[in-house]
Formats: structure tokens, sequence, C-alpha cells
């Protein structure tokens, strides 16, 4: 098999400039037990891209049974947006609740938001499995705008229309929880927590490898054949014939398969890590509550167990060194806990998330042999889950879930054009958050 040049591999292999070593990294230490992949191999399924989607794919089909599967990533498990985020585990999707209901109607909207907070115990369920540490804290929306009644109707939209039951905070109760002048009342969703996603997904590659699958780290698929007896992939160093492909690369891939990557836009989110706080962090968040408000342009921060806060924010289609990003959160934070002035940032880096323009996952079959678990913009811990058992249903015979997801297909998503469109309703609804 021709070998593929250096410079070549290179180019498939090169990360964003946001892409600095991340505290999740840091606290783990080097990631382990990688699977070597050289010469000819073969699988029954190979999952391309080892974030969430495409590790929970693969469990998915374990756990029904299948183990012939091989995971290949150009990086390690979780290198993308997968291991990058800010560790919440709370249901929906990427897609607004209310225009979910909107568009597929209460039933269908309240079934399918179930399944997504049905998958945050899933998940809660295999962290305490693989010893996989969470939070006792949960996840609070806080009030940034001072608008109480406007967070009660919500609460109450939630439960009419997706029986979806979420715990109200009085302006009073808040600080119990988080202390900052900032905020008024605060909502909480009863199951929901926070963690290391990295540690999870290491987890996952190693339930997997266990099981008698395979993960293989620095494999880049270069190109992608569909032949008579099923699929050709390569990578610099392997050449791999399977009867299935997952794609699941999120916003790292867009050439292997056009029709499909088209419809994605890579969108970058900022995450920076603090100095060890000691006490103060307890004062500014005595319930180890994972936290994010009602702003679009909002922020999102948790505390970390070695004493740290985790700040991250921001959407955008630029490629910022880890300088920038901590310049730009920076001030963020402090308009939020103005006394943490002069604390040291120790980490900061970012991640391409994947959105479609429907904000929904691209799931299912795109043609014989070829599936796909795609877009799960910046809500990605529940639904990739679900869309990981959802995919490994349809794969072993039952396709009534996937189903469902099939009304949002892969649309064009715009090029650059519609990265742009992205980048500049961004800057709008920023500004109509100002201007509330």
């Amino acid at each position: 098999m021709p070998m593929k040049s250096s410079l070549m591999t290179h180019e498939l292999t090169a990360m964003p400039n946001f892409h600095a070593g991340t505290w999740y990294q840091h606290d783990l230490g080097a990631a382990g037990g990688d699977d070597a992949l050289s010469g000819d191999a073969r699988a029954k399924t190979v999952v391309v891209g080892a974030g969430l989607a495409g590790l929970s794919t693969a469990l998915g089909l374990a756990e029904r049974g299948e183990h012939d599967i091989l995971v290949v990533d150009r990086g390690g498990p979780a290198e993308g947006a997968s291991g990058r985020n800010g560790g919440f585990v709370f249901g929906g999707f990427s897609l607004d609740n209310l225009e979910l209901a909107r568009q597929r109607g209460a039933d269908k909207a309240a079934l399918m938001h179930g399944w997504t907070r049905a998958a945050v115990d899933l998940v809660r369920k295999r962290c305490k499995e693989m010893g996989v540490p969470v939070s006792e804290g949960s996840v609070l929306l806080a009030d940034w705008f001072g608008k109480p009644e406007r967070l009660r109707q919500f609460q109450e939209r939630m439960h009419e229309l997706l029986d979806f039951r979420l715990e109200w905070v009085d302006e009073r109760t808040v600080p119990r929880y988080v202390a900052s002048a900032r905020y008024g009342a605060g909502l909480i969703e009863p199951g929901s927590f926070h963690f290391n996603p990295l540690a999870y997904a290491r987890a996952i590659a190693a339930r997997l490898r266990d099981s008698g699958a395979r993960v293989a780290s620095n494999a880049p698929v270069i190109s992608m054949t569909r032949e008579r007896s099923g699929w050709r992939l390569e990578t610099p160093s392997a050449e791999i014939r399977a009867d299935r492909v997952v794609l699941a690369t999120g916003g790292y891939e867009r050439r292997l398969w056009p029709r499909v990557q088209r419809a994605i836009q890579p969108i970058g989110t900022y995450v920076m890590v603090t100095e060890p706080l000691g006490e103060r962090l307890d004062q500014l968040i005595p319930g180890g509550v994972a936290v994010y408000d009602t702003r679009f342009a909002f922020d999102y921060y948790r505390p970390l167990h070695d004493g740290r806060l985790l700040w991250g924010g921001r959407i955008s289609v630029a490629d910022r060194d880890p300088d920038a990003i901590r310049k730009l959160l920076y001030r963020d934070m402090l308009r939020v806990f103005p006394s943490l002035a002069g604390c040291r940032i120790d980490f900061s880096w970012g991640g391409w998330m994947s959105y479609a323009r429907h904000q929904m996952p691209i799931l299912g079959e795109l043609e014989p042999g070829l599936w796909s678990a795609l877009a799960f913009g910046g809500h990605g811990m529940a639904p990739t889950t679900l869309a990981g058992d959802v995919l490994a249903e349809a794969m072993t015979g039952d396709r009534t879930r996937l189903a469902e997801f099939e009304t949002w297909g892969p649309d064009w998503a715009g090029g650059p054009f519609g990265r742009a469109a992205v980048q500049g309703v961004y800057w709008w609804k920023q500004l109509r958050d100002r201007l509330r």
C-alpha cells in the first residue's frame, strides 16, 4: 500500500491554535492503552472519530453484543470538543426547547426531551460503574436580567410542554448556590451534574478495549471509498476494510464525505481555568453548582475539585490563541466576580463544536452501510450518549427512535457564508443582551 507523505500527514493531524493543553489533561495525566494500527486491518464496524458521539455509538454496539469494532481518531479519545467543553451534563438539545415543541408538537418534543434526561441518568450510571467522579452540585440557570416573571413563565412552559420539572430558586436563595450581584432568581435541573468529560471519554475507551473492541489514536482517515463488499478507509499507516462506517468527526473533518460534512459548521468556544482559589471559591459558589445564565451569549462556569474555577463562554468562528482567549474570558469573569481581579489564569483553550443549520443532531444511515452521528452543537454530553444508543439500536434492528430524528437531515450549512452569518447572528444577539 502506498504511504502518504509526511507533509500530508502533518496537514491532516495539525490542530487549531486554540488546541492548547487543558486542565482536564493536566488533572488526568497522559492517556494510555492505545491500539496500534498499521498494515491491513478489518472490522465489522469502523467508527471515525473518538469523541463522545463515536465512543458512545461503539459502546452501545458492544453492550448489544457486537465487539468487532474499530474506533479511529486523528488524535486520541476526546481530543476535540468532547474533551474540551465545560463538563455540564443536563437534558435537552442545542435546538431551543420551545422551538422543538413548535416543530414536532408537544407530545413528540416531550418524548425526545425525555430521552435526553434518561441519557443524563445513563451517563451518571456509567460514571459510577467506571469510577469517574461526578459533582454533588447540579446545574443552575441564573436570571441575568432581573426578570423573575419571565423565568417563572419559562419554568411553567417547560412543565406544560415537555413534562420537564425545573426547581425554582428565589432571588434570596440564589446566593446559597452562587454569590454574585449579577443574578436574580434561578432554576435547577434535578439530576443534572458536572464532571471531567475527558475522564469519561477515556473510561469509555478503556471499557471498549476490555470488551474486545479496538480504539486507535493518531490514525487520521485520509480517504474513504465504497467497495462492493463494504468500505475501504486509508490512514497514513493502514488500510482498513469494514462492513459499515460511522462518521462521528464533529467539527474537525470536512472532506471525507462532503454530502453530509457540508452540512456542518465548525464553531469555536473558549474555556479558561484559574489558579487554585482556596476558600474564595467556596464563598463564590457555596452550592458547588455549575452555572449558566439567561442571556443568549451566556457565561458558563463551575468549581473544580482542586479549588480552581473553570470559566467558559463566547461563540466564534475565530481560532484564537490561548492568550487572546484568556483576555476575553477574564473580562467576562470579572463582570460576575469582581473580587477575582488579579487572580492568575493557569489554562486557556478552545474547541470546535459542530452545528447544523437546524441545530439538531444529524443521525441516520446516509446510504447503505454509512451512518452519521454529527452536529451536537454546544449541548453534547447527554445527546451524544442518546445518539450512541439510538444508532446502536438501529444497527441491530430497531429503527423506532432513529425515525424521530430523520426530520433533520444534512442540509447545506452555507460554507464560509454560513460561518459569517453565524458570527453575525451571535454579535447581534450579544448586543441585544446588552440592550436588555
